[in-house]
Parts: structure tokens; sequence; C-alpha cells
């Protein structure tokens, strides 16, 4: 067993030491692969145990969940074309659903990962190509494949995240005009806002409280701006025709926090009206119900203790006069205040067993900011 204790630029010298022969940057990435180890295995599932992986590959990896959830799409799929292989979490889950696979990956070095972490799996149905995708996708008969999906690379080399989705590796555009007839998906960054082309649908993917990805997709029966929350495989789709109810007029009865994954969806007041609640106001994310709406993993539900507007001394004494402990939480919409400087200047004491605490929220509304105290509401 490795010792925990070894940082990674330890393990680094000492593989250099006894491998002096092997290349830096296969050294490299065997030392970035044992660092990984736990963290790939929530992510990617059991195999990661013996797949290999960089930093860069698994943070742009899909999770188990989610690519089983779009891999699931394109069952009875005769031959799929892959563009984007990665660390082959993807393929693999696609591998597994339809006849054939064939990936392409523009890097050899990770078109080899993606070969061991698939090989270690038992998938031998995908045939991969090494090379830049615009210049091999030319090359194949399109006519053969009634499945694609898409992974393009969406940060530079120095790790920072393109903006611009003509940035991607390839490019989004063209990833769009790829002429497949059959169902198509794209994964893009979550909050990366695009009009879809006609045809195309967006879907918001969400893993606990995150949103954390965005798939396009053309042919299928997904509904345009539905969400899925892959850890516990729920879908909500908006209604075609949804009555919306007014803005919120008072600050009393219920609070409810909507999923990221719904904020993202851009239609959290229709998520709200569907559950008899209204959104506080147009420019914040937060929902008011008389009666208690049924907690769902969409939707978090507190109940309001009070209500005024923001002042550091009131609040203080409010807090105070609750009882309420260093465990409190803090949640702001369009508070320009950084709460960490707020928790630290209210001085609350610290949590003991049993002490009671709470949920502050604090936003804009009628012109002044406002603190909503709260109790979470648990099933």
């Amino acid at each position: 067993m490795r010792d925990q204790s070894l940082t990674s630029a330890d393990l680094v010298l000492r593989l250099r030491s006894a491998f002096p022969d092997v290349p830096a940057e296969v050294i490299g990435l065997a030392a970035e692969t044992t660092a990984l180890r736990r963290v790939a295995h929530d992510k990617l599932g059991s195999w990661a145990a013996r797949g290999i992986f960089s930093r860069a590959l698994l943070e742009q990896a899909s999770r188990a969940s989610i690519a089983r959830h779009r891999a699931r799409c394109f069952v009875g799929r005769e031959n799929i074309l892959e563009v984007g292989t990665g660390t082959g979490a993807d393929t693999a889950e696609l591998a597994r659903v339809a006849r054939r696979v064939t990936t392409i990956e523009s890097d050899p070095q990770r078109c080899e990962v993606a070969q061991h972490n698939l090989h270690i799996q038992g998938i031998t149905n995908v045939c991969f190509i090494c090379g830049d995708a615009q210049h091999e996708v030319a090359k194949l008969d399109l006519s053969s494949f009634d499945g694609f999906f898409a992974d393009p690379a969406r940060r530079a080399s120095d790790g920072s995240r393109f903006r611009d989705s003509e940035d991607y590796l390839p490019p989004l555009s063209w990833l769009l005009s790829v002429s497949i007839s059959g169902l198509r998906a794209i994964k893009v960054s979550p909050g990366l806002f695009i009009e879809p082309p006609p045809g195309w649908v967006r879907q918001f993917i969400g893993f606990q409280d995150e949103c954390l990805e965005q798939t396009l997709w053309f042919g299928s029966s997904i509904v345009d701006s539905s969400v899925h929350l892959a850890d516990c495989d729920l879908t909500w789709a908006p209604p075609a025709d949804s009555p919306l109810l007014p803005f919120a007029t008072l600050l009393s009865g219920y609070l409810i926090e909507a999923h990221g994954a719904i904020n993202r969806s851009q239609h959290l007041r229709v998520c709200l009206s569907e559950r008899g609640a209204q959104q506080v106001s147009p420019d914040v994310a937060y929902g008011i119900s008389d009666a208690q709406p049924a907690v769902s993993p969409l939707l978090s539900v507190f109940s309001i203790l009070e209500a005024f507007p923001f002042n550091q001394r009131t609040l203080s004494e409010r807090i105070s006069a609750l009882g309420w402990t260093s465990r409190t939480e803090f949640k702001k919409r369009n508070f320009s205040a950084d709460l960490d400087h707020l928790r630290k200047a209210l001085h609350l004491p610290a949590h003991t067993h049993n002490a009671p605490f709470g949920t502050a929220f604090l936003f804009p509304w009628r012109n002044k900011t406002w603190v909503v105290l709260t109790r979470r509401v648990c099933e």
C-alpha cells in the first residue's frame, strides 16, 4: 500500500529513481493517477482502481451516473460516432448499449489511456481513431452511423476554461454541423447560454446540489430546458402550458430554494408555480409559499420564522435571541456583502450538541435588502 503521507512530488522522485529510462510524461501520469485514485473511484466507479487518468482528464470526465443516463438514450444503436474520448468514461457506457462505437481522440497519450481503461472493463466493441476530429470525420462514411456523441475539450492547456464555444476543440459550430441521421448529443459547459439551432434542445444535469453539465440533443424525445438529477435519477421538464403565479407580496410561510439545475434552466418560476409557490421577484431566485410544499430533490423547503430589512445589529440580536450557533447557514442572492465576513462579525457561539441553528437568507426585495430567518424542513 502506498504511504499516505507521500506527496505527489515525492512519488515522482521515487518513480524516476526506480525507472530512470521511463519518459518523464509517463512518470508524471503515473504519479497523478496514484494521487487521484480516491477521487476517481467516487466519480467514475470501481474500475478506476485499475484505471489511468490525469487531473485534466478526470475534471472533464462525466460522472458514472451521468454517463449512464445519457447512454440510455442510445440503447439499440448500431454504430455510434464519438468525438473526444477523454478517459473513456462516456465511451464505455455507450459501448454497453450499442453494437459498436467509433471514437476519435486527438491526443495520442489520451487515446492510449482510454484504450487501457476500456480494456480493464472488458469492453471490446470500440474502434479508436487518433487524430484531429475535423480531419478524421471528413474521411468517414457518415451514413454508416446512427448515433453521435461529442465531448469537446473546454479548457486551454493551462487549465483555464474557454468562455467562447468557438474555442472548444473542436468548435461547437462544427460539432452541430456533423451530418449524421440519428440521435445526436453534445456535452457543453453548464454555464454556456446558447439558443439551440432548430431541432436541438438543452438538458441540464444536476448532481447533489450543483448543475454539473449541459447536453445539447437532436432527434430525441427530451424536452427543451429539462432537468435531470443524476444522483437520484429524477427528471423534470417544464410543461408546455403552465400558468405563472404573480411574484411574492409577503415574506411569510415557507421559503423555497430550487436545485441549481432548475435555476440554470431558467424555468424556476414555472417550477415554483406548479407547486403553488411564488418567486420572490424577477431577480431573486427563491420562492415563497403559504402552504408547505412537498420536499423533493428539486426543491429545498425552509419554514420562515421572521423577516426584516437588513441591519447587522438587528440580525445579531435576532440570531442571539434564537440561540443560534456557528452551525447556522447563510445564503444570499444579489447581496453584495461577503458572507464569511458577516459571519465573523456576528460572533456566533461555537456549536454544541443539540444547540439550535438555522438558515439566514439575504436578498433585495422592494428596494431594500431583507433578511429571512428560517429552519430547514426535512422529510
